[in-house]
Order: structure tokens, then C-alpha cells, then sequence
């Protein structure tokens, strides 16, 4: 980190004497700081009760985390492997799952730690981007030449041009259904937009400029307790729950597509993990089984999606 030069120090010096002075007119900086603090906690200590409360919230919390943990192992692997001097060229598919599962993990540790902390409708309008991105990475899988043209789509021009041929007006949504369809060995089902328009619908509403969006922050959540506060300000809250059982029966649509993975072949894709010291690395080989063991929990406890879910297929 470059140190701050001589002008650099006087602009600051200029900022707090004619700006954040007067900001801070009447207040103790050094109280203000505690205050933080303890709002800080007291929110993640709020957040804490609730989960210990509600059992279901407390399962699909933890499932979240250890989803997210092994999506940032498997990309810490792919980078390591790719970043190796003695290693081939990367395939596409690596290449196409680094960019995929570090985003992945990367979005669901923020999702997480808003939930936490309170940010519930912040952690919404991320959802629906984070579902779009779970789309098309099983789109991908199953489409070598859809793979490459993500690989390659590298500037913004091309990027964008991507987005709307394989995403907009819901084409990658549109393919997921009917692949988890053919999975089911069903025709058709609508389950899997069933159990993501919640998250669709507050995601869309959220993001553009609406009255709604405006007015959800104002009246905030009917059933939270904000206490002696107010919804503008954050507040952990138990509706949060639906963010991360949203994710994981996306996530859980995804298992199907990476099968294997990262060891074996799935859909198109060849193994994304082929240096004989990561195929051997056993905390990759645990959580991948965990990864599996947590969805079929999930599923038995009908916890992931209900016996009214399943029901839902044409």
C-alpha cells in the first residue's frame, strides 16, 4: 500500500477541519466509536438468538457457510492448478469454473455476513443475481460450445453481447427447467421457478428505482422485532431464512449438473481437477462428499423443499 504523500496529508488535514468537524460537532468521536461497537454486536448477538430459536434457520445458516466454504476451496484448488508452471494449458471448463465458483463463494460469504448483520434486503437484490449465476454455470456444463464463448466473452462488448443471447428474457432460466426436468425423467416442471419467485420478485423490486423498493425500507418486515430502532436501519430478522433456502435448492439443482466434479466427468465438462496432488488432496475429497451428505440432510428433513414443493412438477 503506496504511503500517503505530503499533498495527500494536507487534503485530509483540509477535509477534517472544514468538513468532518463539523460533522462531528457535539459528539464524541471516541463515544461514537463504542456506540458502533455495540450496535455492531448487539445486532450479530440478535442474529444469534434467532437462529438458536428456529431450528430450520439455524440448518440452512450452517448449510450456507459449508456450501460457501467448499466453493472457495475448489476455486483456491482450480487457481492453484491453473497458476502451475508444469500444467498444460487449462481446459475451458477450468478456466469457466474458476470464474464461476469464486464468484459463487465469493457472493455467498457477503449474502451470509448481510444476513447477519442484518441487511436483509440487501441480501435479496444479490439472490437474484446469484441465481442467474448458478443458471448459467449449468448451462455451461452442458454445452462444451456454451463454455467456450463464456471463456472468450472477456471484454465488455462481447460480455454483453453473451448476456443477451444466452441470458436475457430468461433463456438460461428457461434451460435449467428443462434440464432438471429431464433429470426427474418428467416432460416438464415448475418447480424449480416455483421455489425461486420470491427471491425473483423481491430481487427485480429491489434493484430499480420503485416506490415499493423505497417504501420495503420504511415499513420494513411485518413479523421482525426492530426493537427500539427502525427498519431503515439494520436488523437481523428470521424472513432471512427464505434467502438461504432459496440459494441452496439452486445450489442443489447445480449438484446435478457437476455430478462428479471436480474428480470426474459431468454433462460436457471433463474432470476440472487433473494434477495428480489436488485428485489426492483429501480436504477436497471431504468436503465434496459433505457437500453431498448436507443436500441429502436437507432433503430427508425436508428441510430444502417440503412435500408441497415436490408436488409442484407441470
Amino acid at each position: 500500500m503506496a504511503e500517503k504523500t505530503a499533498d495527500e496529508d494536507e487534503l485530509r488535514k483540509e477535509f477534517d477541519a472544514t468538513i468532518l468537524e463539523t460533522f462531528l460537532k457535539d459528539r464524541n468521536s471516541e463515544m461514537s466509536e463504542q456506540l458502533e461497537q455495540k450496535g455492531f454486536l448487539k445486532r450479530r448477538a440478535k442474529f444469534r438468538r434467532l437462529i438458536e430459536k428456529d431450528t430450520d434457520f439455524y440448518i440452512v445458516y450452517h448449510c450456507a457457510n459449508m456450501a460457501a466454504t467448499w466453493m472457495s476451496l475448489l476455486s483456491g484448488s482450480l487457481f492453484l492448478e491453473i497458476s502451475d508452471e508444469g500444467t498444460e494449458d487449462p481446459l475451458d471448463e477450468q478456466v469457466a469454473a474458476l470464474a464461476f465458483f469464486s464468484r459463487l463463494a465469493n457472493d455467498l460469504w457477503a449474502i451470509i455476513e448481510l444476513v447477519e448483520l442484518g441487511f436483509d434486503l440487501q441480501a435479496r437484490a444479490l439472490t437474484r443475481a446469484y441465481l442467474e449465476h448458478v443458471d448459467v454455470l449449468i448451462c455451461c456444463i452442458q454445452d462444451r460450445e456454451l463454455t467456450r464463448e463464456f471463456v472468450h466473452a472477456r471484454e465488455p462488448e462481447e460480455a454483453n453481447a453473451f448476456w443477451h443471447k444466452h441470458i436475457s428474457k430468461n433463456r438460461a432460466k428457461a434451460k435449467v427447467s428443462k434440464y432438471i426436468a429431464g433429470v426427474l425423467g418428467l416432460d416438464a416442471v415448475t418447480m424449480v421457478d416455483v421455489l425461486r419467485e420470491d427471491a425473483e420478485f423481491a430481487g427485480s423490486a429491489l434493484l430499480h428505482p420503485t416506490v415499493m423498493a423505497g417504501l420495503a425500507t420504511v415499513f420494513g418486515d411485518p413479523n421482525a422485532d426492530y426493537e427500539d430502532s427502525y427498519p431503515i436501519f439494520p436488523c437481523p430478522i428470521p424472513a432471512s431464512a427464505g434467502v438461504f433456502r432459496t440459494i441452496l435448492v439452486h445450489l442443489f439443482w447445480l449438484s446435478f449438473a457437476t455430478g462428479g466434479q471436480p474428480h470426474a466427468w459431468s454433462g460436457t465438462w471433463r474432470p476440472i481437477i487433473r494434477t495428480r496432488v489436488l485428485r489426492d488432496n483429501l480436504e477436497l475429497q471431504r468436503l465434496s462428499s459433505l457437500h453431498t451428505r448436507m443436500f441429502q440432510f436437507l432433503l430427508d428433513n425436508e428441510i430444502l423443499m417440503t412435500p408441497d414443493d415436490s408436488d409442484i412438477k407441470v
